[in-house]
């Protein structure tokens, strides 16, 4: 049985060689005019050719951003819509791209262009190539060139945004701190005049000391009443004001941390600095890159007898 069938299907690939060898010559010439209609309206005047310029550029200076590393930051800055809409508006993209800004759907079919003709590609290198074609050369390069400039603004904005809301906590956490500060430092003021404390530990060890020493002796008189009445303000204020002074430290140092953190965040704010090395430059380009005509002429030629081929193996079956 399997015999039957692999002669079979020699015998059927003999009949299609044969009968390929029959119509060699409208094959040639169907191909031959496919090459010529591929070849004409391959021409500038049909397809304009485009122009490719690149450059590759490192991430630099990002910081991190919860899992993600500054080649997946970057690319997402890339690939944001605030830079499509500068680069488009900037270079008339819808011109370039004709695309009618009448249009409702004019958006979609500019993201479309837009992501046809500029695009962006990480590296084995940990770096991104960034793509740029237009039937202007000498465009093809601004636009790279534009992107890495833009998207440097792009970043340094979004910073300045993120510095300058710590930079206004803090003054505002400062200005709160400063204020209880104030009320401490004036509650431990007025205990202190009113009360003649000035240091709770120290003063508590030498008042008491003194004034057992007075009813030791069982002496009396203005040293005895000035130590009994020291005493007596020591037990009554004495703690209040020592938990004041502790308090007062505490914020202290919150304070003094909110200023380092402003101190920190307006160097960040002011600080002007580059998010991307160019290592490769975007150039103006010598040669188109698109269309590729011979490429377009192979296809057209070869689709075109294969077409052919089949349509005349259905056609000469059907007779059969």
């Amino acid at each position: 049985m399997e015999k039957i069938e692999i002669e079979n299907t020699m015998k059927s690939n003999i009949e299609i060689v044969q009968f390929a060898s029959k119509k060699w010559k409208l094959l040639v010439v169907i191909g031959a005019i496919a090459g010529v209609f591929a070849y004409v309206f391959s021409l500038p005047q049909f397809i304009p050719p485009k122009f490719k310029s690149q450059a590759i550029i490192y991430p630099a200076n990002l910081g991190q951003y919860a899992e993600e590393n500054g080649l997946e930051q970057m690319q997402q800055y890339l690939e944001s819509n605030e830079l499509r809409g500068h680069i488009t508006e900037k270079f008339n993209l819808f011109d370039e791209y004709d695309i009618d800004k009448e249009d409702p759907n004019k958006q979609t079919f500019m993201n479309a262009a837009y992501a046809e003709h500029i695009s962006f590609e990480e590296t084995r290198f940990e770096s991104i190539r960034i793509n740029t074609l237009s039937t202007d050369p000498v465009k093809a390069r601004d636009i790279a060139a534009e992107i890495i400039d833009e998207v440097n603004n792009i970043i340094r904005r979004t910073e300045r945004e993120k510095y300058t809301e710590i930079v206004v906590i803090n003054r505002k956490m400062m200005v709160n701190k400063k204020a209880q500060l104030d009320s401490l430092e004036n509650k431990i003021r007025e205990i202190s005049t009113k009360y003649g404390i000035l240091d709770y530990i120290t003063q508590s060890e030498r008042v008491t000391e003194k004034y057992m020493d007075f009813l030791l002796e069982g002496k009396k008189g203005k040293d005895f009443e000035e130590a009994k009445t020291l005493y007596e303000n020591l037990q009554k204020h004495g703690r209040k004001f020592h938990d004041l002074h502790a308090q007062l430290n505490v914020i202290n140092d919150e304070y003094m941390t909110r200023r380092g953190g402003l101190e920190h965040a307006l160097k960040d704010l002011n600080k002007v600095q580059t998010y991307s090395n160019v290592v490769v430059k975007p150039e103006v380009s010598d040669k188109k890159s698109y269309p590729i005509r011979w490429l377009i002429l192979v296809t057209a030629v070869f689709a075109s007898m294969g077409f052919t081929f089949v349509m005349l193996l259905v056609l000469g079956y059907q007779k059969k």
